[in-house]
């Protein structure tokens, strides 16, 4: 039995169904490993879901929830599951074996970029940077304030991001405790809540452009986004295999002007032993199919078919690569 019929037997057994009837609903079946439930990336399983359906009214696609980018790759190369959703900056790290992989997964490949959107934003409290007078990267480095940062939990790759880029201008989180500041972990409804009480006085993440974490945050109190100079970004893009993007001036009222940025890419993944035809028949859907995807979210409204093949991180499945050119988008 391969794959995506075991796949099937999984969903099937799920649901009510014998193990006898799955035959009939064999290789249109899939089973799609996200993230925690209700987050974006289930909103996503239910986009692909449409856009296959849309395409061959048989198929379904069932979101599975899992750890997350990182333990996706491990569901993904040993068919645990039919697809998955992971960054690319895990992709990256997964292929080489870093951290938290204890080997190289070499058998993931990618299938098509959901979005390319999520921008590393760094604030830091307006009244912080004036009295300590930090205002980058640098002054955080050269000045050594009692910072209370906070950054993402250990674990998610905007931890990663943000690490790699303190990392970039010479400070380590240790650095920051042996200034008297401190690191605080937290998601972005954490760092909201830290920032407007008070508790804390710069926070990082990567989120979209307008997310109501930052929304919430800057209705609050004032801040500064700390500027990112080109070869961190450079060297930061290179080592996690990710991309830069611009947050424009009208976005954000505090902004003096376009913000250069770097940014996580979400894609879809399959295992590298998936046949063509199965990939190649799920990938043209999703390009024909692409307003189910834009649908399930305002920010999605942002994804284009070209975006669909921009990522560096991991190679293309071969049949994903045949669809997006038979598209023209390769």
């Amino acid at each position: 039995m391969g794959v995506f019929q075991k796949s099937c037997a999984v969903a099937a057994l799920s649901v009510g169904l014998t193990v006898s009837s799955v035959s009939a609903i064999a290789q249109t079946n899939y089973i799609l490993a996200g993230a925690s439930p209700g987050g974006l990336w289930s909103l996503l399983g239910v986009g692909v879901d449409k856009a296959l359906r849309a395409s061959d009214p048989n198929a379904t696609v069932t979101y599975q929830t899992s750890g997350g980018g990182f333990a996706n790759a491990a569901l993904v190369s040993t068919n645990k599951v039919n697809m998955g959703i992971m960054h690319d900056a895990e992709a990256k790290l997964a292929v080489e074996g870093g951290d938290p992989y204890k080997a190289p997964v070499s058998n993931i490949r990618a299938m098509a970029v959901m979005y390319n959107f999520a921008a590393f934003q760094p604030m830091i409290s307006k009244e912080f940077a004036e009295k300590y007078g930090v205002f980058s990267y640098e002054d955080l480095a050269a000045k050594k304030p009692p910072v209370r940062l906070i950054i993402n939990k250990r674990g998610n790759i905007a931890y990663n991001q943000a690490v790699e880029v303190l990392e970039a201008y010479g400070v380590t989180l240790k650095d920051i405790e042996s200034w008297g500041g401190s690191v605080l972990y937290a998601g972005s409804g954490g760092a909201v809540e830290l920032m407007k009480n008070r508790q804390a006085d710069m926070t990082t993440n990567n989120v979209f452009i307008g997310h109501s974490s930052v929304r919430e945050i800057v209705n609050t109190i004032p801040v500064v986004m700390l500027p990112i100079r080109d070869d961190v970004l450079q060297s930061v893009r290179t080592k996690m295999g990710t991309l830069d993007m611009v947050i424009p001036k009208a976005a954000y009222d505090f902004l003096p002007g376009d913000y250069k940025t770097l940014a996580l890419t979400a894609m879809l993944v399959v295992n590298a032993d998936t046949p063509d035809d199965e990939v190649y028949k799920i990938t043209k859907a999703l390009v024909a199919n692409i307003g189910e995807i834009q649908g399930v979210h305002k920010a999605m409204r942002a994804l284009t078919p070209e975006m669909m093949v921009g990522q560096n991180a991991i190679p293309f499945h071969p049949g994903a690569v045949k669809a997006f050119k038979e598209a023209g988008l390769m």
